[in-house]
């Protein structure tokens, strides 16, 4: 597992080609864009304590060019989170080539949340009769940041498979944070991953700074899950028990909460010809 010295393709490459990107204009209120993203409703496998709705009050836009995702808490319906994911389902590095994926968020403020980007295999979305562990261990999982908020300052890159046994959640990866201490929901920050196929590799950025490289022998030839086409989602989680650490207890005070998305880039480095 490397966290210096990273040989993939540098973020400013100026033969990045922009694939797919949501900037979220549009006015106070809106609807985000569903050509773009679908929504997850209800208490899907691997939420935690919370469901999921569909409604501007936990999903719109904000006007000034961000989305917003907003939890929050009442005594009649408990927790409540949003949750959505591309519409796309095809994002996946062509061999000798790289895919840049790069989100711009502030995260929401809170203990006992965890506010996250992840990548599934597109497996996820048509198991059929396969449990969806079971599909889950077939897919693995991307995370392109995962911020826990009983540690504010950090950021987590981390990949999940069933060779990952590093962290509780069958998780590999490794934390960095802020230079300056200050919990990341205070700002905008960018948050990049860059993925290669032949050489396989995928590493991780926050804002600009390299903190981690990992690569299948990081994992073992059979935990390298990371060859096949994936959507990517955000969601507020809370109270969830599966993360790279314990999210803290929630205070319901502390309730309705937001975590704004100023934009989200999928970019392409095409294979030499």
């Amino acid at each position: 597992m490397d966290t210096l010295g990273s040989q993939s393709p540098q973020l400013t490459s100026p033969d990045w080609q922009v694939l797919w990107q949501d900037d979220f204009a549009g006015p106070r209120g809106a609807p985000l864009d569903r050509g773009r993203w679908k929504t997850i409703t209800g208490k899907p496998w691997a939420a935690g304590i919370e469901s999921y709705a569909d409604d501007t009050d936990h999903l719109s836009l904000d006007g000034d060019g961000h989305l917003r995702l907003t939890a929050t808490h009442s005594e009649q319906d408990g927790y409540v989170s949003a949750w959505i994911e591309t519409v796309r389902e095809d994002f996946v590095p062509a061999p000798g080539g790289a895919l840049k994926v790069e989100s711009v968020v502030q995260t929401a403020p809170g203990l006992g949340l965890d506010c996250a980007m992840f990548a599934w295999a597109n497996r996820m979305r048509h198991l059929g009769d396969t449990e969806p562990l079971q599909g889950w261990y077939l897919s693995g999982e991307l995370d392109v940041f995962e911020v826990v908020n009983s540690e504010p300052a950090d950021v987590y890159g981390v990949v999940h498979s069933p060779e990952c046994h590093q962290l509780p959640s069958l998780g590999l990866g490794s934390a960095t944070a802020t230079p300056d201490g200050r919990p990341l929901s205070e700002g905008f920050h960018t948050y990049s991953v860059v993925w290669t196929r032949d050489p396989d590799s995928i590493t991780w950025y926050l804002d600009g700074r390299e903190y981690l490289r990992l690569t299948p022998e990081d994992t073992t030839p059979q935990g390298w899950l990371f060859t096949q086409e994936v959507f990517f989602g955000l969601l507020l989680v809370v109270g969830s028990p599966g993360g790279p650490v314990m999210p803290g207890e929630p205070d319901p005070a502390a309730f309705p909460t937001t975590m704004l998305v100023d934009r989200v880039t999928v970019a392409e480095l095409r294979p030499p010809a």
